[in-house]
């Protein structure tokens, strides 16, 4: 087994990987470090790195499950929303960067550390109910949660507010004009609808596991308001690094259980997506246990959409169904208690 480093040289390498690999912004690299200092959360979604380095060491029993296609970066504000080539409201997972092969526990046990990780989180053993309850639903009937009809509740927590929709634009007025590179500006540009306005770039500055990347919006009139799209530089999934397999992020965007947002364009070195209002990320905590434990099983119900969309979910099921009882809530306070470690490493690093 290779050695794992400190906390503090993990982080280092990881820059260096990424500067070999994109243009890195410093500024952002900064507000990143200090954000990893903030809180256990937080630190989590901006280190995947560090848990695809730790994990078959934490829990080989898992790292020895059958590999399947996976979101690899789950944790409870990697899902959002957005609209489909109907125009419907459509909630799930909406960040694939860190997509690779994993074993099928992967995203289960990291969506359940991060759950474990916020104020106020729930018993580990009512996470692992919630998130299997509905996981084992996703993979016997396997949908795209249209926020309509059957998934209409959700529209409570998922459609933006008035107050939402103002805070958004209010962003968008706050940036500021920036040059964007020669091949973002130019698929920006490509993304804006025919017969746009003129467009104005700005920097943005978003997440925080891709904070370090460059990321431009483009914001143009275009019949009656304003459009705006983001480009977002994309490099190799940590995972691939860890000695993961490789997925086509784009076909698991687009696959046959979803339904799929029309503007998402992931290439090899960009992120193209349209932002809105209604196409962004959701921030979620605690707060109402019977609420949150209901969107975990919905989640848990996202990422069987994935992992069944290779024909693998009655391997699965067996998989399942081999596990001890606890499996999921040991597994995930084993890792939980691991990035607490590596966070408080981290804040000494920082002082």
């Amino acid at each position: 087994m290779s050695k794992i480093l400190s906390m503090k040289a993990a982080q280092a390498a990881h820059e260096a990987w990424l500067a070999q690999h994109c243009a890195v912004v410093p500024a952002d690299l900064d507000q990143k470090r200090a954000a990893m200092a903030n809180d256990a959360f937080g630190f989590f979604r901006a280190t995947c790195f560090r848990f695809a380095a730790r994990f078959a060491g934490l829990l080989p029993e898992g790292a020895a499950q059958p590999a399947v296609p996976s979101g690899g970066a789950a944790h409870l504000e990697n899902f959002g929303t957005w609209r489909d080539a109907e125009g419907r409201l459509v909630w799930g997972v909406n960040d694939l960067d860190e997509a690779a092969t994993l074993p099928w526990p992967t995203d289960l046990l990291r969506l359940a550390t991060s759950a474990l990780l916020t104020r106020g989180a729930p018993d580990a053993h009512v996470v692992q109910r919630a998130l299997l309850e509905g996981y084992n639903a996703g993979l016997a009937a396997p949908r795209p949660f249209i926020l309509d009809e059957a998934h209409a509740p959700m529209r409570d927590v998922a459609a933006p507010t008035p107050a939402a929709r103002a805070t958004f634009w209010a962003k968008i007025d706050r940036l500021a004009d920036g040059e964007a590179p020669a091949p973002m500006r130019a698929a920006l540009l490509a993304a804006l609808p025919p017969g746009s306005g003129p467009a104005r770039f700005a920097p943005r500055v978003a997440g925080l596991g891709s904070l370090g990347r460059p990321r431009f919006v483009a914001i143009a009139e275009w019949r009656g308001g304003r459009v705006v799209r983001e480009a977002k530089a994309l490099v190799p999934s940590a995972w691939i690094a860890a000695g993961a397999g490789a997925v086509d992020a784009a076909a698991l965007a687009h696959g046959p259980q979803r339904a799929p947002d029309p503007w998402l364009t992931i290439g090899k070195a960009l992120v193209i997506r349209r932002l809105a209002p209604d196409s962004r990320k959701l921030n979620i905590a605690p707060g109402d246990e019977p609420a949150f434990l209901a969107l975990l099983g919905a989640m848990g119900a996202e990422l069987a959409n994935f992992h069944g969309s290779a024909g693998g979910a009655a391997a699965i099921v067996a998989g399942l169904q081999a596990q001890r009882r606890h499996w999921l809530a040991q597994g995930a306070e084993t890792l939980a208690a691991a990035v607490r470690e590596d966070f408080v490493a981290w804040q000494k690093v920082m002082r």
